[in-house]
């Protein structure tokens, strides 16, 4: 319970604007139930956001509002920021309080008011671990791209979950990038991506390949993807369930041949040598880096088996590969390499031996993009063995 008085002018010569008294004042020093103090918090709020006082007055209320603060009670802090979350007149001292309070206090501060900036959001960020001030912040009608980074950067799922879900929130490229990699193999978090809205065309793409059938068929709609890319998607993991099955009766003659007409073609995309890698097929894997650098097979798996990293690295920038990806598939051509007997046998158990490699090496935390490569991985387990 507060224990300092405030002092009231005794002005009686003209009816106050404001719609408090000096019994009001006396109740909220000495009175003891915290129902009645927040009664008179809310009476004083009114009266403020409405605009109903003199100078003398406001700077009454705001004394108030600093006395009502150090209350014991929740009760009466707590209406103290519900009253006030809309008022963008706050000053920044009574905001700071009240948002830096308990949760139950803070949250619906946090959530709705404007007083606070972008840099105060982000301290407070920093300085809780509360999920629930952290969701309130999530669900702002507005947050800029940086205040997205710090939220994400906290790493709690409802928080993410809540902050995708609001279309006022700005996430950066590199935000979509980090949500692509966190849950790649989470369905229920794509889902809420799915369904976002306003998906930058390049990442809507890069989610399509992700998620189920279903979820393909409203990214298709819903970002206009055309027809081409969703059989082009499709037709990308059908080709490389097919040269799969293929490469192991091909001659390297025969295998090179067909590079070099994909090469042609420009079917002989990024995506489906990634996938070729991560499926196991280091024979089409080679042929494929070799037409894309430009040099013999042979060359090519002496620069890639080089124990260090640089004869794979400098053999990679060379084939015009995404520079993103060159560590993550170093480590698994390398892992690769191991579980397959230098390519001479995949085994049935090729995805769940690799994952398990990249996980114990530390690699799915530490490498870029390696967990994409994962979800690719663990995909070939139920594609590989069936050409549909």
């Amino acid at each position: 319970m507060v224990n300092r008085a405030v002092k009231v002018s005794n002005n009686t010569e003209r009816k106050p604007a404001v719609n408090i008294t000096k019994d009001d004042i006396n109740q909220l020093v000495r009175e003891p139930s915290s129902v009645i103090r927040a009664h008179i918090a809310t009476k004083v709020c009114d009266g403020f956001n409405h605009g109903n006082f003199s100078e003398s007055e406001h700077n009454l209320a705001l004394e108030i509002f600093r006395l009502l603060l150090r209350d014991t009670e929740t009760r009466v802090r707590k209406t103290l920021a519900e009253e006030l979350k809309h008022n963008i007149n706050v000053p920044k001292d009574i905001a700071l309080a009240i948002a830096n309070d308990k949760s139950d206090v803070a949250v619906p501060f946090l959530q709705f008011s404007y007083v606070l900036s972008e840099d105060e959001l982000v301290d407070i960020i920093r300085a809780t671990n509360a999920t629930p001030k952290l969701k309130a912040i999530a669900s702002r009608e507005t947050l800029s791209a940086h205040v997205c980074s710090e939220l994400l950067d906290c790493g709690y799922e409802d928080v993410t979950r809540t902050l995708i879900r609001n279309n006022g929130a700005q996430l950066s490229h590199e935000s979509y990038e980090y949500l692509l990699e966190e849950y790649c193999n989470h369905n229920s978090m794509l889902e809420e991506l799915v369904y976002r809205g306003n998906l930058p065309a390049q990442f809507a793409e890069q989610l399509f390949e992700l998620v189920s059938d279903q979820l393909r068929k409203h990214l298709t709609k819903r970002y206009r993807l055309g027809r081409k890319l969703a059989r082009d998607v499709t037709s990308s993991a059908r080709e490389s369930a097919m040269l799969q099955f293929l490469s192991h009766q091909m001659s390297d003659a025969e295998l090179e041949k067909l590079v070099n007409n994909m090469h042609k073609n420009k079917r002989l995309t990024s995506s489906v040598i990634i996938r070729a890698l991560c499926e196991g097929d280091l024979r089409f894997f080679e042929a494929a880096m070799a037409r894309m650098a430009d040099i013999p097979v042979q060359n090519a798996r002496i620069l890639m088996l080089d124990p260090g990293e640089l004869g794979f690295s400098a053999f990679y920038d060379s084939s015009a590969m995404p520079e993103a990806f060159r560590d993550a598939m170093r480590v698994v051509f390398h892992i690769a390499i191991r579980e397959t007997n230098y390519g001479q046998k995949r085994p049935d158990d090729f995805a769940e031996r690799v994952i398990q490699k990249i996980v114990s090496g530390g690699y799915a935390q530490n490498v870029e993009h390696m967990p994409y490569l994962i979800s690719i991985i663990g995909r070939s387990r139920h594609e590989h063995a069936t050409i549909h």
